[in-house]
């Protein structure tokens, strides 16, 4: 069994003891980015862990947000690429084809 955590500029400096992957928060919409994820990434990698990346994504154009989600990773060969698709605490849908979309445009 792999244990994972996913982590955001909520957690800083997390405690990777028992962790097999680390899933870091690079973005969110177009305009913001964690500004712990290069941090964590080596911390990560320093640590062996095996390390992803995920976008929390917002309306709007996806290819855009895909564009800007890769430029904040700068992810290595081998990491994991993902999306954070949810409602929001201001109501903010995505439908299901933007999340089915949105690997598309970030490969």
């Amino acid at each position: 069994m792999l244990r994972a955590i996913d982590i955001s500029s909520l957690q800083p400096h997390p405690d990777l003891d028992g962790v097999d992957v680390v899933i870091i928060k690079a973005s969110e919409g177009c305009t913001y980015a964690n500004p712990y994820r290069v941090a964590q990434a080596a911390a990560a990698r320093k640590e062996q862990k095996q390390v992803g990346w995920y976008h929390f994504l917002w309306p709007g154009n996806l290819q855009a947000q895909a564009e800007y989600f890769i430029r904040c990773a700068q992810p290595k060969p081998g990491d994991i690429l993902a999306c954070d698709w949810e409602t929001t605490t201001v109501g903010t849908v995505r439908s299901c084809a933007d999340k089915d979309a949105f690997p598309t445009a970030v490969k």
